[in-house]
């Protein structure tokens, strides 16, 4: 195990993970700072918690509307073998992935 700090509205957080990990942990901790730092512009009287809270439930809506991109696909699967526009869908989900890293 390692411990490692990350920094979320400038504030610091230790935290504990595999490791090998801390990479990965450091990258989803500025992908989180990003979208509080987004949210603490546009809401000016907000406080920490309900900013993470935001932050938190807008990057999960963002990731069930990836799964449930990937869902459709999967059930359109053998319609896509037999000619439906793949390219429609790899569009949709390459905006998704768009959305997710400019959070």
């Amino acid at each position: 195990m390692t411990s490692l700090t990350v920094k979320v509205n400038g504030r610091p957080y230790p935290i504990i993970c595999g490791d090998g990990e801390e990479e990965h942990l450091e990258y989803l901790a500025e992908f989180v700072d990003k979208k509080v730092q987004d949210l603490a512009t546009s809401i000016s009287n907000a406080s920490e918690g309900q900013l993470l809270l935001m932050a938190s439930l807008l990057i999960a809506d963002d990731l069930s509307q990836a799964y449930e991109t990937i869902e459709k696909l999967r059930d359109g699967g053998a319609e896509a073998s037999v000619g439906t526009d793949t390219t429609a869908w790899a569009e949709k989900i390459e905006a998704i992935a768009r959305k997710l890293e400019s959070a």
